[in-house]
């Protein structure tokens, strides 16, 4: 298996607070991904992959949906996810990187807040079109961070820049969604669609839009940030201190979900 910075990283499951971060990211992101994947013609009994699929929330969202399809729930570390959810969902150990599966085995496949993550992006993105069957939809649901010198908060700007140096370092692209319409139209897909939706934090009045994942992410990654002269201690510590409120709220990105069909 390929070296996994992910899995061994600022964001390994082995980190005890992963599991409550993954949890607060899906609180945010699911209204993204089920909205696309409703929108499709999917039928009664699509044949269904969840890629990257974290804590689960989108796999047991489809076999709850489509009970008379299937679902695979894949994920590099699949510890979180429970098979016993529905009859139809089948969990998978999987790296994307390296791992395959028969070709044209899916109608529909769905993969969130990974891609960005991982150098090789460009290939599984052709390996997840051969999986598609003909007519098959690909859905995949990602962000876009804002530069941070473009905060309206000086507080915000350099733990989001570290953030991104951090991820980046590890192979990630945070900014690559941006390319992501033009790379999935370049592999043959059609009828592609573009849906945004702010990403929004550091308040409790954005209501069910905002993301509390965030703050999470700086605590639980502030003790690499810091080693590596990302950031110091203090700044670590001035960020996560600073109450949630009007005076804080930021917007510090944007979530797409880009849609295309396997001719």
């Amino acid at each position: 298996m390929k070296h996994d910075p992910y899995g061994t990283g600022v964001l390994s499951k082995d980190i005890p607070e992963e599991r409550e971060r993954l949890e607060l990211l899906q609180q945010a992101l699911d209204p993204v991904s089920t909205k696309a994947l409703a929108a499709l013609p999917l039928g009664e009994s699509p044949r269904c992959l969840d890629l990257a699929s974290g804590a689960g929330s989108v796999s047991y969202w489809l076999a709850d949906r489509f009970p008379g399809g299937t679902v695979t729930s894949a994920d590099i570390d699949a510890r979180y996810l429970d098979e016993d959810h529905a009859p139809n969902l089948r969990v998978h150990h999987f790296d994307m990187r390296v791992d395959d599966f028969p070709a044209e085995s899916f109608d529909v496949i769905h993969a969130r807040s990974v891609l960005k993550h991982i150098p090789e992006r460009d290939e599984v993105l052709a390996r997840m079109y051969k999986w598609l069957a003909p007519g098959g939809w690909l859905v995949i649901v990602d962000g876009y961070w804002f530069p941070s010198d473009e905060t309206a908060h000086p507080e915000w700007s350099k733990p989001m820049d570290a953030i991104v140096r951090q991820m980046n370092s590890q192979g990630g692209d945070m900014r690559w969604t941006r390319k992501l319409p033009s790379t999935i139209a370049r592999l043959g897909l059609t009828d592609v669609t573009v849906d945004l939706a702010p990403s929004l934090g550091g308040w409790d009045g954005w209501g069910a839009q905002g993301h509390r994942w965030i703050r999470p992410t700086i605590r639980q990654t502030g003790p690499t940030l810091v080693e590596k002269g990302y950031l110091s201690q203090e700044e670590v510590d001035r960020y996560l201190e600073l109450p949630d409120g009007p005076d804080f709220a930021e917007w510090f990105g944007v979530i797409a979900a880009v849609s295309g069909r396997r001719p």
